[in-house]
Formats: C-alpha cells, structure tokens, sequence
C-alpha cells in the first residue's frame, strides 16, 4: 500500500475513529486502526469488539492495498506534524515535512470483520435530545441496559434508577431498541441512517463516517409508568433563574430542601459549618418541601436549556417530581426527591 494525503484529513480521520480503539485490549490488533486503500480513497477503521467506526478520506493511491498500524502512535505523530503538511504513507513508513518515521505493521487480515446487519435504511433524526438523555444513563456496570438509550414509540429516553428524560422524537415504524451512551454520543446533532438486525446497528452517519454498534440485549423498563398521572402542586419559574440559584446553593452542600409557599420558593442547603438561602418568586399555588440532590435538578434544567420557563410538578416529599417546559406535557425529566430528617 502506498500513498499520498494530506496531513488535516488524516488527522481528522483517525480522531474520528478513536472511541472504537480499544482501551484494554485483548489482543495486540485492537491497539491498530486498519487502513486500507484503493481507488481514490483511504478507509480507517477502529473497533473494540463493541463498537466500530470507519472513516473515508480522499487520497492519492499509487499502490492499493490494506495494513495495521500502531493507532496510538500514529495518530500522536500526525497530530503534531504541520497542518499544511502532505503525508506519504508506504505501508508502515510514514514521512512528511522532512520527517520519517518506520511504525510496526500488522496483518491486516487478523483484524476483526465488523458485524454485517442484513436489515432495510430507515432515517433516524438525532438532532435533539441526544444530550440530555446521556446524562440520565446509568454509570453501573451491573445494569447494563441502562447504560443505553431507549428509542420506541417516538421517544428517546434514558434513567440511571434516580432521575429518568423522555422527550419526543421522530422515528423509523417499528424501531425499538437501546443504544449505548458510547454510540449515541456520536451521533447527537445528526441526522442519520440506521439498519438495525441481529443485536448490531449500522449507522450511516454522513462525512464518510459509518458506525457498526452493538444494541443492548433486553427489555427496556417502562419509565413511562414512572409518570405520575397527576400533580397536586405546580411551581412555574424562569429556568435560568432557577438554574443560577441552584448552582449557587450546591457550593453549601450537595442535598438542597425547597420549600413552596404562598408564591415564594426558598431553596437551602446546610453542613455542619455552613448554610445558604435563595428565594425566587414563582407562579401557581404548591405548598410543601422537597429534597433533594441538587446535581440531579441542575441535569434537568441544563436538558430543557431551550426553554425560557419551567414547571416543576409535584405531590408527596417521597413521591416522583417532574419538570417539565411551562406548556409542554411531552417532554418530561423525572427525579426522586431524598428522604431526610424533619
């Protein structure tokens, strides 16, 4: 294999596939990215057995061909070379800008073969929603599905057990399926094309860029369940406001009480040495206190940032409170209020 390119489109390429190279690999070819080249094009591939990206570059071939490379390193070498510099790549000799460097080849042919969906294209439009449900996904190696994201019924949703989004968003007849947070996150802002069979997804993401995913096996938990079908209280507030006064109470400490009462909401926080008090008006007729952990309240206010007002509806101290956009019933963040001493 050898050719010519340049050193901004190879440098783009192999950043793009760097989630699918391996962090501990197995086997010393999941440390590679596989390139192989023919026509007019350069084709990187990374894959960790669970995900797989491949990216296409436009190159000029003298030799077709495929090999393995040292991704780390490749990639380290490229990324400092000059912006404007023409890279020549000759299996495992790389020179550009009066450098040369001789990295160790693999045979291309150990590399593991992507998962092959036999599926229809249906468009998937991810152009919302995507980031707000990452940060509702479980951390919890043990619940493996809920490190997903839940598309069905055209909705994406997410939950890690303590706070749960749902929001509305348009999708293929028929999909009903759990990405990982990994694949999802490199797909928010997009509009893509998916075919989904056999526990793999394929994702067509648009620049030369194509995403091989597994799906989570499982059924999903029906969050939608979790929605009360009634509030006794409604609290209507500018978010930012709402948002800027939580994020100044939480440098007090991490639970927060809000208390609701005749049009004020006081919102406190306290530790052995400190205490802090912030006081917003707000418009409805709840009366009560809630608790609860305000990194959790300050995850939803940051997913409904398009939005100028919130409410928050509620019933028991002990019972799911949801905030939801002043109007709008669809799209919905959930959180558990905490249990503390009166």
């Amino acid at each position: 294999m050898q050719l010519l390119l340049s050193r901004a489109d190879l440098n783009h390429a192999l950043s793009t596939i760097a989630p699918a190279i391996a962090s501990r690999p197995t086997h010393p070819i999941l440390d590679c990215v596989h390139l192989a080249a023919t026509d007019s094009t350069l084709t990187l591939t990374g894959f960790n057995l669970d995900l797989g990206i491949t990216a296409t570059i436009s190159a000029s071939i003298d030799s077709s061909g495929a090999v393995c490379l040292p991704y780390r390193l490749l990639s380290g070498i490229v990324a400092k070379l000059p912006d404007d510099a023409a890279i020549s790549l000759h299996d495992g000799l790389l020179s550009a800008a009066g450098a040369s460097y001789r990295l160790a080849t693999h045979d291309p042919t150990d590399y593991p073969d992507l998962p092959a969906v036999d599926a229809p294209e249906a468009p998937l439009d991810l152009t919302a929603g995507v980031a707000a449900c990452m940060a509702c996904c479980s951390t919890d190696s043990s619940k493996a599905i809920l490190q997903g994201i839940h598309l069905a019924d055209g909705f994406m949703e997410a939950t890690d057990g303590h706070r749960m989004m749902r929001m509305p968003v348009p999708l293929p007849d028929g999909i009903n399926l759990v990405l990982p947070a990994t694949t999802m996150r490199l797909l928010a802002d997009r509009i893509v094309s998916i075919a989904a069979a056999g526990g793999h997804a394929v994702i067509t993401a648009g620049d030369g860029i194509t995403i091989h995913s597994r799906i989570y096996d499982g059924t999903y938990p029906n969050v939608a369940a979790l929605i009360p079908e009634s509030f006794k209280h409604h609290l209507a507030l500018n978010r930012r406001a709402l948002s800027a006064a939580m994020d100044r109470v939480s440098m007090v400490a991490e639970i927060v009480k809000l208390t609701a009462s005749n049009g004020e909401l006081q919102i406190t926080a306290e530790n052995d040495a400190n205490n802090g008090r912030e006081v917003l008006a707000y418009d409805g007729t709840a009366k009560g206190t809630w608790a609860f952990n305000v990194h959790y309240l300050l995850t939803g206010l940051k997913a409904l940032r398009g939005h100028d007002e919130v409410t928050i509806n509620a019933n028991s101290a002990t019972t799911p409170v949801v905030i939801r956009p002043t109007g709008n019933n669809d799209v919905t963040y959930l959180v558990m209020p905490v249990q503390i001493r009166s």
